[in-house]
């Protein structure tokens, strides 16, 4: 009994320094891609010393991918997931599964992994939810996406692998802080004590020739360091400098929920400038809005030193055409993610403020897969942005949509950093 006891203690202390003090969280992080349709990663935790995924598996149907890597990996003995029959699964994690950073710069190793097994397999029947947990080494801070492989497809296994996690995760840079020198006072020889032999007031030295009380030097406050974003909004087709409304909200920090309140600063109208105080350290959205113009947003991760951040707005005048770069999807699907809410709001209030603007929406996707897939793909995610703009209030004759699926790419496609930049949807202004 004693040792049933010893040992629950032991667990109850292992597994609590593994889950403490998270530094950083991303609920449902954007996943560029996955092997297996049938597992999730519902939450990323990074502590000082794991990266720790939250990963749910549904079983529902038999699924191949056989994605290649652009960059070598080691491959294991066993495989993630065998289809043995249509009905049922038998599912495990790798020992050997590793995340990658910036096409295989770093790589990091499992340290364990929770409610699924590793040696052996355990069947899943269609339907059912395993909910499973992977703790890996620490993402080093700066890296904001990364690929987990757990293995290679092959031999009628499907690997549990992602392309392009993104995380919170920012820069953490160390300086050394070095204290204001203080001029070093010459210590006092302090004579000895020696009793007065003549009537007077009793005071320290009294008797000693040539005796002063010492002095105290204060000593001097060292500056507390501020921290602010600083940068300058512009006009995106003249260049000139311009006046704008900039926003900011804390969304993640050490102690914070991510619902902090929304401030703004106010541009300089001759010079763009503008100045944020930052009090609380962490990662911030920071938005630049002006009458006439596309309102523009951002997210970054302040620290020990000022971080800059220049805007330039576009204005809503015919031809012009923007990216929306905060419109996400899942994977091979065309319905909107959460996050993009935020920005399509945005938008929807930009065309009620111009009742007469009319626009076209186009979709992009990477050159990965079939060219006729994609396509289709890509018209199914502006119709899909379309139909939200609608639901706003927005009237359905004021947008156009065209999915050229990968015909359009801004870059030579053949990098995971370089494929999201494919993807995504644009808006052309048809008239103001």
């Amino acid at each position: 009994m004693n040792r049933l006891i010893f040992l629950f203690f032991v667990l109850l202390l292992t597994t609590s320094g593994l889950r403490a003090q998270v530094q950083y969280a991303t609920e449902s992080p954007r996943v560029d891609d996955v092997n297996d349709r049938d597992v999730t990663i519902q939450r990323v935790e990074l502590t000082a010393q794991y990266t720790i995924i939250y990963m749910k598996f549904e079983s529902s149907e038999r699924r191949s991918s056989n994605r290649g890597w652009p960059f070598s990996v080691p491959l294991p003995n066993g495989r993630g997931r065998q289809l043995e029959s249509p009905n049922t699964s038998n599912i495990g994690f790798q020992p050997t599964a590793r995340l990658y950073v910036n096409e295989g710069e770093r790589s990091y190793k499992l340290i364990r992994a929770e409610n699924i097994p590793a040696e052996t397999r355990r069947p899943v029947a269609p339907g059912e939810r395993v909910d499973f947990v992977a703790y890996f080494e620490r993402v080093d801070p700066g890296y904001t996406t990364f690929d987990l492989f757990e293995c290679r497809d092959g031999g009628g296994y499907v690997c549990f692998n992602f392309w392009g996690v993104h995380i919170i995760n920012p820069l953490k840079k160390t300086y050394s802080q070095q204290k204001p020198k203080v001029p070093v006072q010459p210590r006092v020889q302090q004579p000895r004590y020696q009793p007065r032999t003549t009537p007077g007031a009793g005071t320290p030295g009294a008797g000693v020739p040539n005796s002063t009380p010492p002095t105290t030097q204060p000593q001097p406050q060292a500056t507390p360091s501020s921290v602010a974003i600083n940068g300058v909004t512009r006009d995106a087709k003249t260049k000139g400098l311009m006046a704008a409304t900039v926003s900011y909200r804390l969304i993640s920090a050490a102690e914070s929920a991510g619902d902090g309140r929304i401030d703004s600063v106010r541009s300089n109208r001759a010079t763009g400038a503008y100045t944020i105080p930052v009090d609380r350290r962490g990662v911030y959205v920071i938005t630049a809005s002006a009458k006439g113009y596309f309102t523009k947003s951002d997210t970054l991760a302040t620290n020990r030193t000022n971080v800059n951040l220049d805007f330039d707005l576009v204005p809503i005048v015919a031809g012009a055409t923007i990216t929306l770069k905060n419109i996400y999807f899942n994977a091979s699907e065309f319905d909107l993610k959460p996050e993009s809410y935020p920005e399509l709001d945005r938008l929807a209030i930009v065309m009620q403020e111009n009742p007469t603007m009319t626009i076209r929406l186009e979709g992009h996707t990477d050159t990965v897969g079939d060219f006729d897939a994609n396509v289709e793909l890509s018209r199914n995610r502006v119709n899909e942005v379309k139909r939200y703009l609608v639901a706003k209030g927005i009237s359905a004759g004021r947008i156009d949509t065209v999915g050229y699926g990968p015909s359009r790419p801004i870059n030579k496609n053949k990098s995971l950093k370089e494929r999201p930049e494919n993807r995504r949807v644009e808006m052309a202004i048809i008239k103001v």
